[in-house]
């Protein structure tokens, strides 16, 4: 359907990916956007430093973070989603649906669990395996 391994064996290497995850997962998103850097891929995840108490947010807040994410959906060959524990926020999954749009691979870090997100998913790919981005 949407996964880069369709491509393999023409030479096609993912060089960006676009990241997605819960605010509650910060310190692993900045983890992971240090070990892309590190194999030389780079890793988009806008609005990481946006610090804010969720019952702060405004509707026009949250319009913001999304547009911000669909341009750097727009920018990379794949969306990457760190999903610890199969957790995805709503945000996320309007992330994967744009993505899927957009004609995009969405890895996850780990299963969701749910039939209908795993349905979507064109393969799992470990934090700790993200090499495999280069490989395919």
């Amino acid at each position: 359907m949407f996964a880069l391994g369709n491509r393999s064996g023409s030479g096609f290497a993912v060089k960006t990916i676009c990241l997605s995850g819960s605010m509650r997962f910060k310190s692993l998103l900045a983890e992971t956007i240090a070990q892309a850097e590190a194999i030389g891929l780079e890793a988009l995840f806008p609005n990481l430093d946006f610090v804010i108490a969720k019952e702060d947010l405004t509707p026009a807040m949250v319009q913001k973070l999304c547009r911000d994410e669909f341009d750097a959906i727009d920018k990379a060959e794949a969306l990457y989603v760190l999903n610890p524990d199969g957790y995805t926020g709503a945000l996320v999954k309007i992330e994967i649906g744009y993505a899927l749009g957009k004609d995009k691979p969405v890895y996850f870090s780990e299963p969701a669990n749910s039939l209908e997100l795993d349905a979507l998913c064109s393969g799992v790919i470990p934090v700790d395996d993200i090499e495999q981005f280069s490989d395919m």
